[in-house]
């Protein structure tokens, strides 16, 4: 909200010896690390609390670790000895999602045969 400031966004690629590209480096680098400006050169909508996060992005990092969680606990599983002696990409994703819609009974059915 401060008529006065004017910021314009510009892409440039990275390490080109851009005047100014060299000191922005150094402020993202501070600002990582926490030390910021002063609040009275930041914008008012930067200076009341956290940031919000990206709805999208959470969802991608809660799938790709709880894919993490279910690799290790299927390597620990009995059941992944047996199985990886007769095709170690089992259970592969095509299989999880041809049986998606199925009960875990079906599903296991399949599996057995």
């Amino acid at each position: 909200d401060n008529p006065a400031l004017k910021l314009t966004i510009r892409w440039s690629p990275g390490h080109e010896k851009i005047p100014g590209n060299e000191h922005a480096d150094q402020e993202a680098k501070l600002a990582a690390e926490g030390k910021v400006s002063p609040n009275d050169q930041l914008p008012q909508v930067l200076c009341q609390g956290p940031l919000p996060h990206s709805v999208s992005a959470i969802k991608q990092a809660y799938r790709a670790q709880t894919k993490r969680t279910w690799q290790i606990e299927w390597a620990r599983s009995p059941r992944y000895a047996k199985t990886a002696a007769i095709d170690a990409k089992l259970p592969s994703a095509s299989y999880l999602d041809l049986t998606e819609s199925l009960t875990r009974p079906q599903a296991s059915l399949i599996m057995q045969l």
